[in-house]
C-alpha cells in the first residue's frame, strides 16, 4: 500500500514529462535485452574457439558484441543525459510548488512554525527527489530490467545455476531489506536533528543584532555545537556503522554466493554437464546480476528516506490557504474607505477571546488610534481589517461590505501597513520602495521618497536609489528604514492605513521627519494607528482605549481628558510625569 502510494507520489510529478519517461523507457528497455545478450555472445565465442569453429564466425561474433557495446553506451548516455534533465525539472517543481503554498499560508501558520526549518525540509525534498528519480527510476531500474533479462536467458542456458543465482539474490535482497530498516531510522533523525539545528542556527542569524547586543556569542555558539555535533553528528556516526554492518553481510552473501555457484558450475564442467563457454556465461550474469543489488540498499535507503521527507513536505500542501490567488469575491470600482466593527470577537484559541465583543466605525478619512497596554489586541485588531485572521463572531464592513465577501487580493490592495519592525528585502533601495508596486516608474518612485523625507539620505548613497540595503535593511538607520516603508505606502496610494508604534523606536530628530511624512501619508485616507506614546495620537478624529480585549473608553483626546479617573487620562499623565523626570 505505501508503495502503491509512493510510486504515485513520483509519477505525480513525473506526468508532466512523461514524453521524454516514455522514450527513456522504450531506450531503456530495449537496451536491457540487448546487454543481457553480451555474455551469451561472449561465452558462446569461448565455445567457438574451443571447438574450432571458422574466423569469420568468430570476427562476426565479436563484430556483434561490439555494435551491442556501442549501442549500450548509447542508450546509457541518452538515459543519463534526458533522465538527469526530468528529474532536476520535477524537483524544480516540487521545491515551487511547496515553496508557493508555503507563502499562501495564513499569518496564523507563520507566527507558529520556525520557518528556517520548513525551508530545509523543501530543500531536502526537493534533493532527495532528484536522486530518486536520477538513481532508482533512470539508472537502477533499467539494471533491474537487463537482470531479468539475463535470469531468462540464463535459464535456457543451464536452469540449476540459475535457480542458485536466483536464490542468493533473494536472500542478498532480504538481507539489504532488513539491514536497511536501522539506516532509514537513523536517517529520520539525521533529518530531524538537522532540521532543529539549521532552524536555530537562522534565528541566530535573523537576530545577529540582538546576539551581538547582548553578548550571547558564545552562548549561540554552545547551542550550534550541541545541535550539530552532539546532535545531528552523533547520529550520522550511528548511521555510518549501520552501512557498515550492511555492507559486510552484502559482501557476505555474494562473497559465499559467488563461491557456490562457481563451485557448481566446476562440477558440471567436470562432469561435461557444462561447456567452457558457458562458464564465462554465467561468471558474466553473476557479475551482471551485482551491479543492480550491489547498490540495492543504498537506493533503497534512499527510496524509503527520500518518500519520508517528500511525504513530510507533501503535508504542507495539505494545510488550507489564503484564497490570495483566486478571483471569487466582490472588486468594487470604487470606495470611500469607511471601516465598520460590527460586535466582532476573535481569540487565537477559542478557549481564550483577544478581542470581546467590539463594535465601532472609522468614517472616510478619520484617523482612529488604538492605544491601552501590551497584549490588549491592538496589533491583533489591525489584523483583522487585512482580513490575516477571521474573527469567530460579528462582522467587519468596508463601505458596508462584509470583508468576507470581497477579493482579498483587492481588499490588500486598498491597505498599506507601516510596522514597528521595519523588515527590507536584501535588495535596492528603488526596488524596496516599489514592492508591491513593480510596474512604478521611476518618477513616482522619487517622488513617493520625496512626499516620505526619504530622497535626500538616498542622494547621498553612493549608489542612491540603486544602493542595495543588506539583510533586512541592516545597512540603514531605523528612522531610514521607517521612511523607506512609508514611501513604500505612499506609491502603493492605498485607501485605508496601518501605522503599528511608527515611531517608537526613533529618536526625537528622525521622529520628526517620520512624523512629516506620516502627515503626507494620511491625507485623505482612514488611518488606524497603533501607539504607546499618547503625545503621537492627541489629534486622531476618535481614540479608542483597549482593556483586557473590551473597547473601555472612546472619545477625542479632549473628551477623554475630561474623565478624571479615566484609563486614558491615567495612561496621559503617567506618560506626562515620565517625560518631565527625563
Amino acid at each position: 500500500m505505501a508503495l502503491t502510494k509512493d510510486v504515485k507520489t513520483i509519477w505525480r510529478y513525473l506526468l508532466p514529462y512523461r514524453k521524454q519517461v516514455w522514450l527513456v523507457a522504450i531506450v531503456a528497455v530495449i537496451n536491457a535485452g540487448a546487454s543481457a545478450f553480451t555474455p551469451y555472445i561472449y561465452g558462446r565465442l569461448v565455445d567457438f574457439v574451443i571447438k574450432g569453429h571458422s574466423l569469420p564466425l568468430i570476427l562476426g561474433g565479436l563484430a556483434l558484441w561490439l555494435a551491442i557495446t556501442l549501442f549500450s553506451d548509447w542508450a546509457s548516455r541518452y538515459s543519463f543525459d534526458r533522465g538527469s534533465a526530468v528529474a532536476l525539472d520535477a524537483a524544480d517543481d516540487i521545491l515551487f510548488e511547496t515553496s508557493a503554498h508555503l507563502m499562501s499560508l495564513p499569518l496564523s501558520f507563520h507566527k507558529q512554525k520556525k520557518i528556517g526549518e520548513i525551508i530545509r525540509k523543501i530543500n531536502r525534498a526537493s534533493d532527495f527527489l532528484e536522486g530518486i528519480i536520477n538513481q532508482v527510476v533512470f539508472f537502477v531500474t533499467p539494471m533491474f530490467l537487463t537482470l531479468i533479462a539475463a535470469l531468462v536467458i540464463a535459464s535456457f542456458i543451464n536452469w540449476q545455476l540459475t535457480l542458485m543465482l536466483f536464490l542468493i539474490l533473494i536472500l542478498y535482497a532480504f538481507v539489504s531489506v532488513k539491514k536497511t530498516g536501522p539506516i532509514i531510522t537513523s536517517q529520520e533523525k539525521i533529518n530531524e536533528n538537522y532540521e532543529q539545528a539549521y532552524g536555530d542556527l537562522h534565528d541566530a542569524i535573523l537576530n545577529i543584532q540582538t546576539v551581538k547586543s547582548s553578548t550571547t556569542e558564545e552562548l549561540e555558539k554552545k547551542k550550534m555545537i550541541k545541535n550539530f555535533r552532539y546532535g545531528a553528528t552523533a547520529e550520522y556516526k550511528k548511521y555510518l556503522s549501520y552501512w557498515r554492518d550492511l555492507n559486510f553481510w552484502q559482501q557476505l552473501v555474494f562473497g559465499l554466493g559467488f563461491m557456490a555457484i562457481f563451485s557448481g558450475a566446476l562440477f558440471m564442467l567436470d562432469k561435461g554437464r557444462l561447456s567452457a563457454g558457458q562458464l564465462v556465461m554465467f561468471i558474466g550474469y553473476i557479475n551482471m546480476a551485482y551491479r543492480p543489488f550491489g547498490r540495492l540498499g543504498d537506493n533503497y535507503r534512499t527510496l524509503r528516506a527520500g518518500m519520508t521527507s517528500i511525504n513530510r513536505v507533501l503535508a504542507l500542501l495539505e494545510e488550507p490557504t489564503e484564497p490570495i490567488a483566486e478571483k471569487k469575491g466582490i472588486v468594487p470600482e470604487y470606495i470611500q474607505g469607511k471601516i465598520e466593527f460590527k460586535n466582532v470577537s476573535f481569540g487565537y484559541t477559542k478557549d481564550k477571546m483577544t478581542l470581546k465583543n467590539i463594535s465601532l466605525e472609522a468614517e472616510p478619512g478619520q484617523t482612529v488610534a488604538l492605544v491601552g497596554e501590551s497584549g490588549v489586541g491592538k496589533t491583533t485588531f489591525a489584523d483583522l481589517i487585512s482580513r490575516y485572521f477571521k474573527p469567530n463572531t460579528g462582522q467587519i464592513l468596508l463601505d458596508d461590505i462584509n470583508l468576507e465577501e470581497l477579493n482579498l487580493k483587492w481588499l490588500r490592495n486598498q491597505i498599506a501597513v507601516v510596522p514597528q519592525e521595519i523588515l527590507l528585502f536584501n535588495d535596492t533601495v528603488k526596488n524596496n520602495i516599489a514592492y508591491g508596486s513593480p510596474e512604478a516608474p521611476a518618477e513616482k518612485i522619487i517622488q513617493a521618497a520625496k512626499a516620505a523625507n526619504a530622497h535626500q539620505f538616498i542622494e547621498k548613497f553612493s549608489g542612491q536609489y540603486e544602493q542595495v540595503v543588506g539583510e533586512r535593511g541592516i545597512k540603514l538607520s531605523t528612522g531610514q528604514k521607517q521612511r523607506i516603508a512609508i514611501a513604500r505606502a505612499i506609491l502603493r496610494d492605498p485607501k485605508i492605513l496601518i501605522l503599528d508604534e511608527a515611531t517608537s523606536a526613533l529618536d526625537s530628530s528622525s521622529e520628526k521627519l517620520v512624523q512629516e511624512a506620516l502627515a503626507n501619508l494620511v491625507k485623505g485616507r482612514t488611518t488606524f494607528v497603533i501607539a504607546h506614546r499618547l503625545s503621537t495620537v492627541m489629534n486622531a478624529d476618535k481614540i479608542i482605549v483597549l482593556e483586557k480585549g473590551k473597547i473601555a473608553e472612546m472619545g477625542t483626546h479632549q473628551e477623554l481628558m475630561q474623565n478624571p479617573e479615566g484609563i486614558y487620562r491615567n495612561f496621559w499623565e503617567l506618560q506626562t510625569a515620565i517625560q518631565k523626570v527625563e
